[in-house]
């Protein structure tokens, strides 16, 4: 919706504006993160815990010339031809804009709040309302600023829009858009049955307010995505608007909709990253740069485009503000397939078609491309399922999907526990607890977290080799990589006085002064860490290399932070560690900075997180307390590769530990003990999630391989078989065989492929 900036000063109850100028508004930016921009875009300064620095002139550096703001900047010389407009409350602006952009559509709001596979249906009813007339969906819903974000783009050339609003949201006008979609559904008023079959289903649907019977099929046999489809066609039959002719063929072909953001490694440090919406249009592609652009460990950015949404836009609008974009995200070439209008172009993007992605693969250069971050922008993975195929990358695979968005959600969490000025060291170490480190350390790097913390100086390596700048600290090694740790300004922890020594003596040879260093501290844990007795020595020695070194923190390591009944010794510990810290100030008059508190020290012992604390499995989304407010940030799956239909009186696997005693289908999965999965969750001890069902793996686990029983379960070769997809999962599967949660994520293989998704 096009607003004037004199419309947006009204909007907003502006108190003061300066250096105004004749400019429009078309959307709007809120997070100071962005890596995108898009022309007539004013950004909206809303204040976030640990907010990179300088976002004012960073979104400026993007193109944005209206900002909305509490404050104007210091140096307002820097923003010469730029328009602030002031507000007493940026929160109640963003709310009052909204609010005018709501007001202003005349279309048919259709609002789906957010819950289990909402955005099935809201893709769903985008494509059929398609036929219609013009339809505005947003992206794939993962957080309420990106829905406002998104909705800020809607304008009275669309006849419907398609909205997932979140079930609880900060911002009331939201509420606007449920308000103008009046549809409110009496289950008695129709009467649902359906029919599954191996790969789809039918559904009958009698409206018996009208005395009139519906049957469609749909191409899946599941029971939430037939409960989505239902309430599909209920929402057309309510308005009034279902042709049979039109919307029976649409119902036979409704894809499963993924929204998400993809990435995974290839071969010669290439990153293919994918990004599948049915609306494929502007945004759509701008969050796709976005995301790209935040990942540094890329040399170059590339993007492969097909099939884009113009909507309401001319070709030329939309290539303008798709050049701007890829400009603003450093995408250095943009390569489409199928369709390209020459228009002018900026010199440092290079522009290449083809015809279809066949013709790509043939004429793909794997050196020309080394270390480049590949984007694949299209409305379905299909469209280049050959090209994942010539990366190794396709879809049928066993992998571990690690979800960044909840990476940050409980990166965040632990945030709000801290005061403003306390430092966050995130443990990165055991390659991010099997997660795969240079992607969710790019995450941590973007999200302005403050110290990296590996165990030895070999992870830290990798990830300045991934262009990873946060400090690194390194809490083990064994004294043969003290120059490595210098090469590569890795800041080690001292815990011995010989090694301490050492470390000196190589600085001293190379001229290096005022090194980085950690202190560690045993307070109980006997493990690393300097000993009371030990501390005169460290401190003499401390006091003879000033000009050496730079220490930076003391640290020690709760015992038992998680065991209630040991809550006196963890109170020793912080006496211990007080007075040993003391110490050390007092014999060198140094105080560094300290910290004790791991994940579930930040929970149970806040009021001891001093200058910093190491957030640890906390962050990979298992906790002591608060596990039901962080998210799961893993989920490991894998596909049924073959089916069997197995007598009575037979056995399953090795040893003929699986004993048949019924009328069986057995289905086969690529996973086995060497990919982590272990051999304990054998013979019924784990139960595998298939189309919404369970099916317990039968027999002894293989190497390679497991069986499950899918017997009564809906489903064929292809279908996803979930391992795990949540901590609550997770820690039940850690209980049934007497481990730890940490063990089940480290111990799982590096063949797995790590797929990361935002």
């Amino acid at each position: 919706m096009s607003l004037s900036v004199k419309e947006l000063v009204v909007a907003v109850n502006a108190v003061k504006v300066y250096n105004y100028k004749d400019l429009f508004v078309e959307r709007i930016i809120i997070r100071a993160a962005a890596a995108a921009a898009l022309p007539e875009t004013a950004f909206f300064y809303l204040k976030k815990f640990k907010d990179p620095a300088f976002p004012l002139e960073k979104m400026y550096s993007l193109g944005i010339r209206v900002f909305v703001t509490e404050q104007l900047p210091h140096d307002i010389t820097a923003f010469e031809d730029a328009v602030f407009i002031v507000v007493d409350n940026i929160k109640t602006a963003i709310n009052q804009y909204l609010t005018e952009i709501i007001e202003r559509y005349k279309g048919v709001f259709v609002a789906a709040v957010s819950q289990n596979d909402s955005h099935n249906f809201k893709d769903w009813m985008y494509s059929l309302l398609k036929p219609l007339g013009n339809v505005f969906s947003t992206v794939k819903y993962v957080g309420e600023l990106d829905l406002i974000e998104n909705i800020s783009q809607i304008n009275n050339s669309f006849d419907y829009a398609v909205c997932e609003i979140p079930e609880k949201y900060n911002f009331p006008a939201l509420s606007l858009i449920e308000k103008r979609d009046e549809l409110i559904f009496d289950d008695e008023e129709f009467c649902v049955s359906y029919t599954m079959h191996e790969s789809n289903s039918n559904i009958t649907v009698n409206d018996t307010k009208h005395q009139s019977v519906f049957n469609i099929t749909v191409p899946f046999c599941d029971e939430m995505r037939i409960n989505q489809s239902v309430r599909c066609l209920c929402y057309l039959l309510k308005r009034g608007i279902y042709n049979a002719t039109i919307h029976q063929s649409l119902f036979k072909t409704l894809p499963v909709p993924d929204g998400l953001i993809k990435m995974r490694s290839a071969d010669n440090g290439i990153g293919v990253i994918s990004c599948f919406s049915t609306v494929n249009n502007i945004y759509s592609i701008c969050k796709s740069f976005d995301f790209t652009a935040r990942q540094h460990q890329f040399r170059s950015r590339a993007a492969i485009i097909s099939n884009p949404d113009f909507e309401t836009l001319s070709e030329e609008e939309f290539f303008n503000q798709l050049f701007f974009c890829a400009v603003s995200c450093g995408i250095s070439r943009l390569v489409f397939i199928g369709y390209y209008r020459p228009v002018s172009h900026p010199e440092g993007v290079k522009i290449t078609k083809y015809d279809t992605v066949q013709d790509f693969i043939d004429n793909f250069n794997i050196n020309e491309f080394a270390s480049c971050g590949l984007l694949f922008k299209g409305r379905r993975y299909e469209e280049f399922a050959d090209v994942f195929d010539f990366f190794n990358t396709g879809n049928h695979d066993t992998v571990l999907e690690v979800s960044l968005t909840a990476l940050k959600h409980n990166l965040n969490y632990y945030r709000a526990l801290l005061r403003p000025e306390t430092k966050m060291i995130a443990m990165v170490k055991a390659d991010c607890y099997g997660s795969g480190s240079v992607a969710v350390c790019n995450m941590l790097q973007n999200n302005a977290c403050d110290y990296l913390c590996v165990a030895f100086p070999e992870e830290g390596i990798a990830l300045r080799r991934a262009n990873i700048k946060l400090p690194i600290m390194v809490m083990n090694y064994d004294g043969r990589n003290y120059k490595q740790l210098a090469n590569y300004n890795l800041e080690p922890t001292l815990f011995s006085v010989e090694r301490t020594q050492k470390f000196v003596e190589i600085l001293k040879d190379r001229g290096i002064k005022k090194y980085p260093v950690h202190i560690k501290l045993d307070t109980g844990m006997h493990r690393s860490g300097f000993m009371e007795d030990e501390l005169v020595g460290l401190c003499n020695l401390i006091n003879g290399n000033k000009e050496t070194l730079n220490i930076v923190s003391l640290y020690t390591h709760f015992v038992a932070a998680d065991d209630s009944s040991e809550d006196a010794f963890s109170h020793k510990q912080i006496t211990r560690f007080n007075s040993m810290a003391d110490t050390i100030s007092c014999l060198t008059g140094l105080n560094p900075m300290r910290h004790i508190c791991n994940s579930v020290g930040i929970e149970r012992f806040t009021e001891h997180q001093y200058n910093m604390v190491r957030l640890g499995i906390g962050l990979y989304g298992v906790a002591y307390e608060a596990t039901d407010h962080l998210k799961g940030i893993s989920t490991w799956k894998t596909n049924i590769v073959q089916i069997k239909n197995i007598p009575p009186t037979e056995t399953v696997g090795y040893n003929r530990r699986g004993k048949i005693t019924r009328q069986s289908k057995i289905a086969l999965l690529p996973i086995g003990y060497a990919d982590g999965l272990n051999r304990k969750f054998g013979n019924g001890n784990l139960l595998v999630e298939i189309n919404g069902r369970f099916a317990p793996i039968i027999g002894n686990i293989c190497m390679d391989m497991c069986m499950v029983d899918i017997t009564g379960i809906g489903c064929k070769i292809g279908d996803e078989a979930i391992i795990f997809a949540d901590n609550t999962k997770l820690i039940k599967m850690a209980n049934t065989i007497g481990t730890i949660p940490y063990e089940i994520l480290t111990g799982i293989s590096p063949r797995v492929k790590r797929v990361y998704v935002e």
